[in-house]
């Protein structure tokens, strides 16, 4: 047993006691630490993963976006191919059709405006179809606007207890026979002269 009657053994008792209190917090703070680090080790893994996964997401939209755009761009070009080709092609038969009438002015500017209506009457139908693809368009959204409104205003129309009373009532009235209030004439004898 510790003899604790001098006062140097009681310093030096308050001394250890001290050094144990503060080892202690500085293994505690030092073991806290490194749970800590753990923690967040396994944090910054998992936002990691998300991350790797969001990104992945996104790099497959861009790929998808990308692939679409360049078939649009490779629809475009041979378009403008298709277009530069129907030029090139009437630009040959307005040269054919200038050296036929080379010696007529009047017949040769008459080629060239039939060319050159032709090409506006193809504008003028592209155009005129672009209007009717509009207007088909316009028309749908506004048939499913007014389908929309008619949904609404027939659920209210439904749940209206006035509506319900009727259409029960006209419900009720079907399965019950009709009430006769004039019996049916009796039909004539048949006579059975065939003379």
């Amino acid at each position: 047993m510790l003899n604790f009657s001098s006062e140097s053994a009681r310093y030096l008792f308050y001394l250890l006691v001290i050094v144990g209190v503060v080892g202690c917090l500085f293994l505690g703070y030092w073991v806290g630490r490194w749970i800590a680090s753990i923690g967040n080790t396994k944090k910054l893994s998992t936002k990691e993963q998300e991350l790797f996964t969001a990104q992945k997401g996104f790099k497959l939209l861009y790929e998808q976006e990308l692939n679409h755009l360049k078939a649009e761009n490779a629809q475009l070009h041979e378009q403008v191919k298709s277009l530069g080709s129907r030029v090139e092609e009437y630009r040959k038969k307005a040269a054919g059709y200038g050296g036929l009438f080379s010696s007529g002015g009047r017949k040769a500017d008459a080629m060239y405006a039939l060319l050159l209506e032709n090409e506006s009457l193809e504008e003028a139908l592209y155009t005129q179809n672009e209007k009717l693809k509009q207007e088909r368009t316009d028309a749908l959204k506004e048939q499913m606007r007014n389908t929309g409104y008619r949904r609404v205003l027939m659920r209210q129309l439904l749940n209206d207890d006035r509506i319900k009373d009727v259409v029960a009532e006209i419900v009720n009235s079907e399965r019950q026979p009709p009430a006769q209030t004039n019996p049916p004439a009796a039909l004539p004898p048949v006579s059975n002269n065939h003379e």
